[in-house]
């Protein structure tokens, strides 16, 4: 009995993990009815609409070894002119490109080899079939064994590997490898039907997108896709959101199979343990900004607003003794400075004389330019502290795991330190302040963790800090709009929103760049005309390239080294003080 297996059940696990492997996002797409081989054109992945195998392991085995070939070609090969080559020389310098890429990725996660090579259930033969030859050379490249009685099959494994030993990062090398390969066929004289079309393998693209005489396809499958495009604006709908022809709206996760690949199984594991330590406040919707089409999606973020239900105890001290002797020196800078901040000259009433005054308006008296108020006092205004609420967002995305330069603490790490740093510059200060943080899995999985409110205690509610962990994607604009939300009901004359983060706005269901930079923009444009100031703490040093474009300039600053980030964020803090008491 055989069993079917639709691409759209594994579409959205294959894309996630094409993401996990090469740090890319590659659109998964079924082909059209009459096509079989899977094939690589306008930059996305096109598979068959169902599988059927003996075994459900065994169709997903297929889908995921054609995702990883086909992504591998995306990122290792690059299509070169085919001009004067025939179809002999186009399967074998294809053949071994395909055993060029597939080692490429190998090297980086090693199992991938073991996944390839299930794929060559058929024995090689001592045919002298030129598909024969050619799958026993592909069979051999894949296995890494040299060991055949054919000299032409153990001449390919040695020239492949000889030019794997010289640099397995030059396609034209391999190339080569495959044009004197095809010269010996023809030297044997093995004949090739140049009409014949097969597959060697059935997990591997048609190899269309290596050479330059399928542009044509590619073009057209360009049109295909612009056509998808308008006709998807006109509904309102992003392209960047539709998968299989279907919206994300519309798609049914509760179709994924069990036997799932790998990341659904991890996804699970985190979400089971957050919720053991966490419940959900509220829900919300906020709309989000699509560029394209020039329009807002009401409605179109869900986000869960959370908090802990438990303390780590010692993660608050565990904290502070890293950064004590920090935290006194800062505790003498803000004594001083409190106390010159909070002394406003030339006032008509007041506790303190100011000779500065008594001795300006002297000479403005004998010069007989005096008025009739004599502005000389000092006053000191105790509550004007309380006119500052900050709001700190974290980024608690999957990339706050990367461990820092110097190997010994993860960013995340560090960025929970700078926060208990900043609490005690700010209970010092007496300011009204929350710490709160984010991560998305897809829109209608915002996760916006309440570490600390305004209006509660900090060393209690800091105890969670020890409970915080980073995982899934960015989307910030939906954060954005639900810390407005929070910081808007404050009463403080001023109000700022502190960012920090370590990447540009990202997640699992959009596949334009552009996208979600833009909807963040447009979050801070909204929040700035209410009268609400912005700034972003970025830990990521190419992040000029879109920070600008989502802050603007001089409300953003680049930390290259995240261990500096308590120095750098205390100092922004003091001045930004500074700036709003003037």
């Amino acid at each position: 009995m055989k069993y079917k297996l639709l691409l759209n059940e594994v579409q959205r696990q294959l894309e996630l993990t094409l993401l996990a492997v090469y740090e890319e996002h590659f659109r998964v797409l079924p082909l059209s009815e009459n096509e079989i081989a899977p094939a690589v054109r306008a930059g996305a992945i096109f598979l068959p609409e169902f599988i059927e195998a003996d075994s459900v392991q065994e169709a997903q085995q297929f889908f995921l070894s054609a995702a990883l070939h086909a992504a591998a070609h995306l990122v290792f090969s690059l299509p070169t002119d085919s001009s004067g080559l025939n179809n002999r020389q186009l399967v074998l310098s294809s053949l071994i490109e395909d055993a060029r890429i597939e080692r490429l990725a190998s090297q980086k996660f090693p199992g991938m080899a073991k996944l390839f090579k299930r794929n060559f259930t058929k024995q090689p033969t001592s045919s002298l079939l030129f598909e024969e030859i050619a799958y026993s050379v592909a069979y051999a490249l894949a296995n890494g064994s040299s060991k055949f009685d054919n000299p032409f099959i153990e001449k390919a494994v040695r020239l492949f590997n000889e030019a794997v030993a010289e640099d397995i990062h030059d396609p034209n090398l391999f190339k080569s490898v495959g044009l004197a390969l095809a010269n010996d066929i023809g030297q044997m004289r093995i004949s090739m039907n140049e009409r014949d079309e097969f597959v060697l393998v059935p997990y591997r693209d048609d190899n269309s997108y290596l050479w330059d005489k399928f542009e044509e396809v590619a073009s057209q499958q360009d049109d295909q896709s612009s056509d998808v495009q308008e006709s998807v604006s006109v509904t309102g709908m992003g392209y960047e959101e539709v998968l299989d022809g279907r919206s994300v709206a519309d798609y049914d996760e509760k179709a994924l199979p069990d036997e799932g690949l790998v990341f659904k199984a991890v996804e699970e594991e985190v979400q089971s343990q957050l919720l053991s330590k966490s419940k959900v406040l509220s829900e919300y919707s906020y709309p989000e900004w699509d560029y394209k089409i020039a329009r807002w999606k009401r409605d179109w973020c869900s986000l869960n607003e959370i908090v802990f239900t438990e303390r780590a105890q010692d993660a608050l001290e565990h904290r502070v003794d890293k950064y004590r002797n920090f935290v006194k020196k800062l505790q003498q800078i803000i004594n001083s400075y409190q106390s010159e901040m909070h002394r406003r000259k030339k006032q008509e009433d007041g506790t303190e004389l100011d000779f500065e005054s008594i001795i300006q308006y002297m000479v403005d008296f004998k010069m007989g330019s005096a008025g009739a108020e004599s502005r000389i006092y000092i006053d000191h205004i105790k509550e004007r502290q309380h006119e500052l609420s900050l709001l700190v967002l974290l980024d608690l995305s999957e990339s706050m795991n990367d461990p820092d330069v110097d190997g010994k603490n993860t960013v995340l790490d560090l960025t929970l330190d700078s926060t208990v740093v900043l609490s005690e510059l700010l209970d010092s200060l007496g300011h009204s302040y929350a710490l709160h943080g984010f991560n998305s899995n897809g829109r209608g999985e915002i996760s916006y963790y309440n570490i600390k409110d305004f209006d509660q205690d900090s060393e209690s509610s800091l105890q969670s800090l020890g409970l915080v962990e980073a995982a899934y994607s960015t989307r910030l604009g939906a954060a954005l709009r639900h810390a407005f939300h929070k910081i808007s009901k404050r009463r403080e004359r001023h109000k700022l929103i502190l960012v920090i983060t370590d990447g540009q706005p990202s997640d699992i269901d959009v596949y334009d760049a552009q996208y979600l930079i833009e909807d963040s923009a447009i979050a801070v444009k909204e929040i700035e005309s209410a009268g609400c100031k912005t700034f972003c703490l970025s830990l990521d040093k190419n992040a000029d390239e879109y920070v600008q474009k989502i802050f603007r300039k001089g409300h953003y600053e680049v930390v290259e080294q995240p261990s500096k980030l308590p120095q750098v964020l205390t100092k922004l803090y003091l001045k930004v003080f500074k700036s709003f008491l003037a």
